[in-house]
């Protein structure tokens, strides 16, 4: 059975402290915000409504933090095995390697240390 992106996400954040990185999950998204016309407990319908996004920028990865050795912007995007990284996140790693911070995609714990030590030694 293939293990879940929120579980690999545990995993990887586990591994990474381990390494002296401090590293939190970062939720993006969007919701909805306007009056409340009706309500249930189940279901609520808006009025006068806007979208609301939240979370770093769109494409922004999974699990943010600093890696506490050097002080160095850290961003993972987690991914299982069958996982497509988008072209926004793609991007923004792109944008964090460019301007001195370590950024990588993982699909394991092993996957996050590794491409940790590997970034460091640029």
């Amino acid at each position: 059975m293939q293990k879940s992106e929120r579980a690999i996400q545990k995993e990887v954040m586990l591994a990474l402290s381990q390494q002296g990185c401090l590293v939190w999950r970062s939720n993006t998204g969007q919701a909805w915000q306007g009056k409340t016309l009706h309500k249930t407990s189940t279901q609520v319908t808006l009025g006068d409504c806007r979208p609301v996004t939240f979370g770093l920028c769109k494409g922004g990865s999974d699990l943010i933090g600093v890696h506490s050795p050097s002080g160095r912007f850290l961003a993972c995007e987690v991914k299982n095995a069958k996982g497509k990284v988008s072209d926004d996140q793609k991007k923004f790693l792109v944008a964090v390697n460019r301007a001195g911070g370590i950024a990588f995609v993982a699909r394991s714990a092993q996957d996050a240390v590794e491409a940790l030590n590997l970034l460091l030694e640029l």
